[in-house]
């Protein structure tokens, strides 16, 4: 499923239960990732599963979306992209849909900064930075990448938006390498209730820790179907 923002065609993926679904979560990749994540998919299979919808996509200059990613990446235009995949989805189910979020990466700061104007029942964010200057980009990152992150179109901080915030599950490794463990401690202390913080002991940024993924899509899954309001009558 298609859609476009600011003249460029994004390009995402629907995924749909056998019967009306109770809800619909969109997710969001991080930076240097696509909708194909596995995280991403697993994730979708277990909606599925759970009588919910999931909507993943590329942000522009990402996968199979129109622009270049070193000139169109920025977290205004991120917030954007969500905004508009939302509003697609919105468009295709019925603006009355509840509309989960989940975030990895910065996509959990874009989640996380789009939430005011999306109002969803629920969000999780998986290793979102609060603010840029907490990222520490791989050795191996190209160069332009990191001057990106160290400059002034990807410097953030999102941490007055977090008052605002709630019904978030914030999930982290311990010892992440590149987004401190802090950030998730920061975004569970601002946010309001309800509010949950999964601290993986030893995961890294991706977890790719086989047990750790398995518990994160689990406590995912459970906090998308605790906080999704029932069915209209």
């Amino acid at each position: 499923m298609d859609f476009v923002v600011d003249g460029l065609k994004l390009s995402g993926v629907l995924h749909l239960p056998e019967r009306p679904p109770l809800a619909v979560i969109v997710g969001c990749h991080g930076l240097m990732a696509n909708k194909n994540s596995p995280k991403q998919i697993e994730l979708a299979r277990g909606c599925l599963a759970n009588g919910m919808a999931y909507f993943r996509f590329d942000h522009r200059g990402c996968g199979q979306s129109d622009g270049v990613f070193e000139k169109d990446t920025t977290l205004e235009n991120r917030t954007s992209d969500l905004t508009a995949a939302v509003h697609a989805v919105e468009g295709l189910m019925g603006k009355k849909m509840p509309v989960g979020l989940f975030g990895s990466s910065l996509g959990g700061t874009v989640c996380l900064t789009a939430a005011s104007g999306l109002s969803p029942f629920a969000i999780v964010t998986l290793a979102a930075p609060v603010e840029s200057r907490s990222i520490r980009m791989p050795e191996e990152s190209p160069e332009s990448l990191k001057n990106e992150i160290g400059g002034k179109r990807m410097t953030f901080n999102i941490g007055g938006l977090m008052t605002a915030i709630h019904h978030i599950l914030v999930v982290h490794g311990s010892s992440d390498e590149t987004v401190s463990v802090e950030n998730a401690r920061t975004i569970y202390r601002m946010a309001g209730e309800p509010r949950k913080k999964l601290i993986l002991n030893d995961g890294d940024h991706r977890i790719s820790n086989r047990t750790h993924q398995e518990i994160f899509i689990q406590a995912a899954l459970k906090w998308f179907v605790d906080c999704c309001p029932p069915p209209a009558k």
